[in-house]
């Protein structure tokens, strides 16, 4: 079974733009993704250009993002 893993660090993100940015390099987005919440979305839910059977994305940390309570 053809399996693709993606490891995000959390540790450093702490607002919206560091989550996109760190999230498209860790998740491999492809070079049109829009660094926005709906680009995020089109990406994460059509993953036709990283073709697997399964994904797992570990996102370590998530707790600071989540604390700086974002709201956009």
């Amino acid at each position: 079974m053809n399996h693709k893993v993606f490891y995000l660090n959390g540790k450093k993100i702490n607002n919206k733009q560091t989550f996109l940015k760190q999230a498209a390099e860790a998740i491999e987005f492809p070079a049109y993704f829009g660094h926005n919440w709906d680009a995020f979305d089109e990406c994460i839910t059509d993953l036709t250009w990283c073709p697997a059977q399964r994904y797992v994305i570990l996102y370590d940390h998530a707790d600071i993002f989540a604390q700086a309570k974002p709201t956009q």
